[in-house]
């Protein structure tokens, strides 16, 4: 165990002393040497997950599988950049959005340790149904826009804005594969970009938590038909993201809303309006 480990109990016991371990944490991770890492194939930092190459294996699976029949990867809640990075080593051009300082931080520099600033554009902002300034709770991978997500209470404001008001001419007549991983806020993300939903080659891998994280006195995710609904009222089919590729159906959603009992597994599915696409997915 490093020394800032072992002295974490001490510190966080002083008057914000939690506040300071983070920094402290935080300070420590920026200074460190990016390091190549074998099983990505490229240089990276990150959760260790994620540098390990067993972060969200079989989503890893679908992304990989994807990414060469698109002009383009949009990731909405890029973190340290994982998957934008797998993109980038495909010769994909990609389009990236974060707003956690410290995410947004080592992002740029696992970018510039690979030499992928051509074809890479970053927006240091969260993507809802409207423009402006919102509190964003917590951090790393958990770092969610609704209040009390995961029980985390630390927050910082972050920049808001619509997809259609600022990526839209960066994706006009090109077939994107995006994936958004948001914590709760998929709903008001989708509702800000109606050029990516109209667009009739896109393929989305959305995660969706249905009970997983929800505040205090919350069951299921209050925006899950609506969710759904968007997506299907849009063209779309769903099929959860796993090697099970099942269909869901509308009638199902409805279903685990009302009951409560979460018949899918998975929180993680994709959309798309040419199922013939999902034969190109193989795993393992």
């Amino acid at each position: 165990m490093s020394i800032l480990g072992l002295a974490k109990p001490l510190i966080e016991r002083m008057p914000g002393g939690a506040d300071y371990y983070r920094y402290l944490r935080e300070t420590k991770s920026l200074r460190a040497e990016v390091v190549f890492r074998e099983e990505l194939g490229f240089f990276f930092n990150g959760p260790s997950s994620m540098e390990k190459g067993e972060f969200e294996p079989q989503e890893t699976t679908i992304i990989e599988s994807l990414l060469g029949s698109f002009d383009m990867f949009v990731n909405i809640g890029a973190n340290t950049g994982y998957y934008v990075c797998k993109a980038l080593s495909h010769g994909v051009p990609t389009i990236a959005f974060e707003p956690n300082q410290l995410n947004v931080n080592m992002l740029l520099r696992n970018i510039e340790a690979n030499e992928f600033e051509a074809d890479f554009q970053l927006f240091p902002i969260a993507l809802s149904n409207q423009n402006g300034v919102l509190p964003m709770y917590g951090g790393s991978t958990g770092a969610s826009l609704i209040d009390g997500w995961a029980g985390q209470k630390n927050k910082c404001l972050v920049p808001i804005s619509k997809f259609d008001r600022t990526a839209k001419s960066l994706v006009d007549d090109k077939s994107c594969l995006v994936l958004i991983d948001i914590e709760g806020a998929e709903l008001d993300c989708l509702q800000g970009a109606e050029t990516l939903l109209t667009a009739s080659r896109n393929v989305f891998l959305i995660e969706i938590s249905i009970g997983e994280h929800q505040p205090v006195g919350v069951n299921i995710n209050p925006n899950l038909v609506e969710t759904f609904n968007l997506m299907f009222e849009h063209g779309f089919d769903a099929f959860t993201a796993d090697k099970r590729l099942k269909k869901v159906e509308l009638n199902e959603i409805n279903e685990i809303a009302l009951s409560g009992i979460d018949s899918l597994i998975t929180h993680n599915f994709v959309f798309t309006k040419d199922s013939s696409i999902l034969n190109k997915i193989l795993f393992l």
